[in-house]
This record gives structure tokens, sequence and C-alpha cells, in this order.
């Protein structure tokens, strides 16, 4: 069961995520579209995007895609910090050989430099070796806070599974 909610955090973390940059902001020539013509990604856009970008980071098992949208400053509800969870991330790509995460659009709300984010997901993960941890098959929402920091939304709390 501790490794089931274990499962469970680590897609919260997947889910919700402060912006870096999307894969559209990344193409050349699109930032300076944007200043040229005013059209810019809304708050809630920036965060929809990274959620993407984690949700692909978790299942292509690079835990530096994920960790990109996570807060120095991170805790959670199991009292890990920033360096906890690269530890545990680690575990889990070691434990874990295949990662799906199915989910809906989140519902997202930003006040100023702060947003929270709600989202509902499913999550199925295979056991490098079932004799030692169980497979995952877990469905719920979760919710989390975001700071915007030099422009760029990060994960700076995690909340449990709704």
């Amino acid at each position: 069961m501790k490794s089931l909610r274990a499962i469970s955090v680590v897609w919260m973390l997947v889910l919700v995520a402060g912006c870096q940059t999307s894969d559209i902001a990344k193409t050349p020539g699109i930032k300076k579209l944007g200043e040229m013509t005013g059209l810019t990604a809304s708050d809630e856009e920036q965060i929809v995007a990274v959620l993407d970008d984690v949700q692909r980071g978790m299942q292509s098992r690079s835990i530096f895609k994920v960790l990109a949208h996570v807060s120095r400053s991170y805790h959670d509800d199991e009292g890990r910090d920033y360096a906890a969870l690269e530890v545990y991330l680690n575990s889990i790509f070691k434990n874990y050989r295949a990662i799906q995460v199915r989910r809906v659009p989140p519902r997202v709300s930003v006040e100023g430099d702060q947003a929270r984010a709600v989202e509902t997901f499913g999550t199925m993960a295979e056991p490098q070796n079932p004799k030692m941890e169980p497979p995952v098959n877990l469905q719920g929402q979760v919710s989390v806070s975001l700071a915007k920091v030099g422009g760029q939304w990060q994960i700076v709390e995690w909340g449990r599974i709704l």
C-alpha cells in the first residue's frame, strides 16, 4: 500500500508543475513572434503545457524533465524537500519499468504569482521485480501549489490525493 501511495505522490508531481518553457516556446522564433504580435500564453496555458511536459518526463523516466519544473524550495506532506524528491524519483524509476499516465484537462486557478492546480488522473506502473514491488493501478485527483518565480511557474508544495 505504501508503494501505491508513493507512486501516487510521484504522479501528483507529474501532473502539476511550474512553467519553465513549453515545447512551443522552445521553437526558434516563437518568442520573438509573440513579442512582435503581443500574443503570449496565459498563466493557465503555461501551467497546462508544463503538465504535458512532466507527463512525458514520467513516462520516459526522465528525472531531469520532471525536476525542471520543481522549485528548490519544494516540500510536501510526506516531509520531502527538493533533494529528497530527487532521491525518491530515482527509486521510482529504478523500481518501475513502465509508467503510463492518463489525465483530463486540469482545473487551474491563478492569483497573482500563486496558483493551484487540480488534476484528475489514472496511473499504471509495472514493477521491475514483481516480487519486490506491486503493480500500480491508481486513479484520483491531486492539488498542487505553484509560484511564479523569475517569470516561470514552479511547484512549491504538494497535496494529498483528493
